[in-house]
């Protein structure tokens, strides 16, 4: 894994799944992501309801990354 690569626009917390929120799949398109690679896109917070918050960690296939970062 690398280090948080710059910001890209996530998709919403809730389109997403489990293993997408947590960095085990791609949070774009949902390939499974294998050590070595992945980009982190950093740690998020998501406020689920009031008074608690979730915090996620996502990372996406370097296809994906390189797509979304050139825009």
């Amino acid at each position: 894994m690398t280090a948080p690569a710059a910001p890209v626009p996530l998709p919403a917390y809730e389109t997403l799944t489990n293993l997408q929120r947590y960095g085990l799949d791609c949070a774009f398109c949902g390939t499974e992501l294998r050590p070595g690679t992945a980009v982190s896109l950093g740690w998020h917070r998501h406020q689920a309801a009031p008074g608690t918050r979730v915090v996620w960690a996502p990372r996406a296939c370097r296809d994906c990354h390189t797509a979304r970062s050139s825009r």
